[in-house]
């Protein structure tokens, strides 16, 4: 069975599968260069059909995710603030624009898929079934399955126990009361963007004082916390929604230090979802959880959640956000119809996207007399060298990413052992806080002896950049790769079968530095998506102050 995922949603994105192995998947916002671009996914559509040399009659089935169809809303909706989906009031904030009624069909019908069978799965159901299919530990074993995020079907926030592939839903909440909200919502407060800056809040927050910022956790703790008649829910003590907390927040924060804001507001988020998962664990007696939803994309959180949650076995599943949704929708759909419930599936690769050389003939024909192109007999070699030697190399590869993670065949690399390295890409390209940390991209066999691993993750510990984690005294190994203030890292641990160009680049580094670690950054310019193939990476290369790209087998320079 061949089935298209498709999230018409805030970043929208499809997924291809055939019997449940994932053979492409692509965010709208890679063409159409917007980032968390809203709405269908049109161009990902058409464009993984081409990739996928697939003609229509072949796909079995559509899968929509999300039971409510995306509607538009207007000012006056924001009378009736119970009746507007968080997600659809952030993207009234940040100008993306809500999907009319109904667009899914004319897509649908303009990729040739009118008659293609259209079921829609409900928005935490895929979420759920995304983690669970993804990342759990042994398909024999219960797990439980925790979502959260703004909201997608009226719901902000699910609990599910799940076993021989099958999800039971023990608790949900209602969307309304959901963490995330919350944490947008100072986001937007402090002039940032929301659902897409809280980040920025997540590395400030370790700047704080505690005595500054504990006074403004407990008002945040005040606003929302667990359901006292079911631990299981988050309940808010506020007449207005969690996405409509903007005028008592401008009442309650009298000139709150910055970073005081953002340590209160990231302990508060810390302690309520590991308060959260420990009463999963109290409840059901099952200590093995996999997650999903944009609430934990929160890295510290999920560090907490390893160390602190009580859990035999934890893991999140990757680009855990809307993006992620059809994931889960496939996943579900073949465990329901294969004789072992989806037994075998697994998420073992997150480079789905469109090849590197995709549209090189396009890039050397639009910049030809601009840059230089030459043939390398060993890239992965020459990558290294030249990291080095102090060069940063910007690398564009094989499959490009899925995600919000730059995973090394889109990625910025750069020798991590001299921090002056961060204000030099910073110059260069990236632009980013000057808190904000950048992330090491280490190989397996040496992360023991940079980064201390709790017992729970799994044995292929944090592939996809979504655990942070202590660091050992090595760190100076990797100083640009560490959070200045904290020592901790959020690390992409690399290992030869869910990256073997990025593995060899690495092993190549450390037989010539001694150091089996790079300081890795996606590959974009400030405030775009990922750059998706040649021609995007070499238009980077010229408008920014790279100076070594590697596209596949060739060397680009400016001319």
């Amino acid at each position: 069975m061949l089935s298209i995922g498709i999230n018409e949603g805030i970043n929208g994105s499809v997924v291809v599968a055939r019997d449940g192995e994932i053979l492409f998947a692509l965010q709208e916002e890679r063409l159409n260069r917007s980032k968390e671009s809203a709405g269908f996914p049109a161009q990902a559509l058409v464009r993984a059909l081409k990739s996928l040399d697939l003609a229509p009659d072949q796909v079995d089935e559509v899968l929509l995710c999300g039971t409510r169809p995306p509607r538009p809303f207007v000012l006056r909706d924001f009378d009736r603030a119970a009746d507007i989906p968080a997600p659809w009031l952030y993207g009234f904030l940040t100008g993306l624009k809500p999907v009319p009624p109904d667009t899914h069909r004319k897509n649908l019908a303009d990729a040739g898929l009118a008659r293609a069978a259209v079921h829609r799965l409900e928005h935490h159901a895929c979420l759920a079934d995304a983690a669970y299919f993804g990342r759990r530990a042994d398909p024999d074993k219960p797990h439980l399955v925790l979502t959260a995020d703004h909201g997608g079907d009226g719901l902000c926030a699910a609990v599910h126990l799940a076993e021989n592939g099958k999800l039971k839903r023990l608790a949900v909440t209602p969307a309304g009361h959901s963490p995330s909200d919350l944490y947008s919502s100072v986001t937007h407060f402090m002039g940032l963007r929301p659902l897409e800056h809280e980040y920025k809040l997540m590395g400030l927050a370790a700047y704080a004082d505690t005595a500054h910022s504990q006074p403004l956790a407990d008002l945040f703790h005040s606003l929302l916390g667990l359901d006292p008649a079911n631990p299981l829910r988050f309940r808010r003590t506020t007449p207005e929604p969690t996405a409509l907390l903007g005028r008592r927040l401008q009442r309650s924060l009298r000139r709150p230090r910055f970073d005081a804001l953002a340590g209160g507001l990231q302990s508060f988020t810390e302690t309520l979802m590991l308060d959260w998962v420990r009463a999963a664990v109290r409840a059901t007696g099952v200590q093995r959880a996999v997650a999903a939803g944009s609430l934990f994309m929160n890295v510290k959180a999920n560090k907490r959640i390893a160390e602190e949650g009580g859990l035999d076995f934890f893991d999140v599943f990757p680009s855990c956000g809307p993006e992620s949704l059809p994931f889960g929708a496939v996943w579900r759909r073949h465990a329901d119809v294969s004789a072992d419930h989806g037994r075998i599936l697994a998420l073992r690769q997150f480079c789905l996207g469109p090849d590197a050389a995709c549209d090189l003939e396009e890039a050397r024909h639009e910049f030809a007399g601009q840059v230089i192109w030459r043939t390398l007999a060993d890239p992965d070699r020459a990558a290294a060298e030249l990291l080095a030697q102090g060069h940063v190399v910007a690398r564009c590869s094989g499959r490009m990413e899925f995600g919000a993670r730059a995973l090394g065949n889109r990625s910025i690399l750069a020798d991590p052992g001299h921090y002056p390295v961060v204000p030099l890409i910073n110059k260069m390209i990236k632009q980013r806080d000057f808190w904000m940390p950048f992330a090491p991209a280490m190989l397996a066999e040496d992360a023991a002896d940079y980064i201390r691993i709790p017992t729970c993750l799994p044995a292929d510990v944090s592939p996809f950049m979504m655990h942070s984690f202590e660091t050992t005294e090595r760190r100076t190994d990797f100083a640009a790769g560490v959070h200045a203030y904290d020592n901790s890292a959020r690390a992409q641990i690399v290992n030869a079968d869910n990256q073997p160009g990025l593995h060899r680049v690495l092993e190549h580094f450390r037989r010539l530095t001694d150091k089996g670690v790079l300081l890795n950054t996606s590959f974009n310019l400030h405030g775009l998506p990922l750059v998706r193939g040649a021609r995007d990476a070499v238009w980077v290369l010229l408008n920014s102050g790279l100076t070594h790209l590697i596209v596949d087998d060739q060397l680009v320079t400016k001319a």
